[in-house]
């Protein structure tokens, strides 16, 4: 009986509003000349429960910032018996409750705002003017959030519950879906003098030096040449590593449909709605496949096929990096391995402080270093 206090302590959505009040909301909206952040449907869409007014309640405060109704759905149906201790979740369900536990639409809602939608995304003018760039992974930001539940026996009696790893791989193919259904909309397909920026690789621009001088060839690039601009495919590349974990041949299929995506850039760009909607196809039946817990995908495998592939080059730049450690954080934690390694692992996140001051050779000889401590 502590969510309340939970979120309203330590959870940052309770803040999601009250930031659009401070000086980076305030010169996000002036560079956008959107209005006041607090009044701009662009931000609330996302840093409140912007619903309606027609369904808004006599106590409903937009000032609440991301509160339990923003997540768990309007209550007017479902509060009085989710409060009764002869309710149960399913119940609560039924009249209209958001199934939160459900991995599916737990991850979807999430990325709703953590990624976004066709009708809410930070776009590449919005990070431009301040807004910081979006990251998406979901058994670590549940753990940050931090979660105002306890899977308890109790909690497994009344509803699923799943392993971070099982969190982790449906987080990461779920996200990559989202992110090849927006290459599929207008941000892409409708004329542009350039699509949407946010799509691709920022820190295959972005970098402190004109002089770092780091560009390789990875695996799921192919044959792009120095200087073309690849899609964001730092979620992606875990959920290859995911198919490949599964079976060699699925693993193969992501690969070779991922560069032909990536090679999709250099042409029109129906080409890369259409490579996206193949790769969204073939990554729909690894998803199916994941769903059933497959023995091949085991913390340890998933952990080795995650270094193998850094040791490769794979994570040179900063966004494939980020989204490595955190994964391998968690998959060596479930391999019961954290405690021996927990010195390399430290050197990695001290690596990713900042994009500005990430080394990729520097990143690469850390990741081999931690490979060899765990044979």
């Amino acid at each position: 009986m502590n969510e309340f206090v939970t979120w309203s302590h330590q959870d940052s959505h309770a803040k999601a509003f009250q930031s659009l009040l401070g000086p980076q909301g305030r010169s996000i909206a002036a560079k956008l000349k959107i209005g006041p952040a607090e009044s701009a449907k662009i931000c609330l869409n996302c840093h409140a429960d912007n619903v309606p007014e027609a369904r808004r309640g006599k106590t409903f405060l937009l000032t609440d910032g991301i509160g339990c109704e923003a997540c768990h759905g309007g209550a007017e149906r479902w509060i009085s018996s989710h409060a009764s201790p002869r309710s149960s979740y399913r119940e609560d369900i039924r009249t209209g409750m958001y199934p939160t536990a459900d991995l599916n639409e737990r991850a979807a809602l999430c990325l709703s705002c953590h990624y976004g939608t066709a009708d809410k995304f930070a776009t590449h003018a919005i990070m431009a003017a301040g807004h910081p760039r979006l990251s998406f992974e979901l058994d670590t930001f549940l753990a940050l959030e931090p979660v105002h539940y306890r899977i308890d026996d109790n909690y497994r009696r009344r509803k699923p519950s799943f392993t971070a790893t099982q969190v982790w791989c449906r987080g990461q193919l779920l996200a990559t879906q989202a992110e090849l259904l927006a290459l599929q909309g207008p941000m892409i397909t409708v004329p542009h003098a350039f699509p949407e920026l946010a799509l691709f690789n920022c820190t295959s621009c972005h970098d402190t030096s004109m002089h770092r001088l780091e560009w390789r060839a990875r695996q799921l690039t192919g044959d792009m040449g120095p200087g073309t601009v690849p899609i964001n495919d730092a979620n992606l590349r875990m959920s290859w590593v995911i198919a490949r974990t599964a079976s060699y041949a699925d693993g193969a299929r992501i690969q070779n449909l991922t560069q032909a995506l990536q090679q999709s850039v250099a042409g029109d760009p129906h080409q890369i709605a259409a490579a996206s909607a193949q790769l969204h196809s073939a990554l729909s039946e690894v998803l199916a496949k994941v769903g059933d817990d497959p023995p091949a995908l085991r913390p340890r495998a998933l952990l080795d096929n995650i270094i193998q592939a850094g040791t490769e080059g794979e994570y040179r730049d900063y966004l494939g990096a980020e989204q490595a450690v955190m994964a391998m954080d968690l998959l060596m934690t479930e391999s019961k391995l954290a405690g021996t390694s927990k010195a390399h692992l430290d050197e990695l996140y001290r690596l990713l402080q900042s994009d500005e001051t990430y080394r990729s050779a520097d990143f690469i000889a850390a990741l081999k270093i931690l490979r060899d401590g765990l044979k």
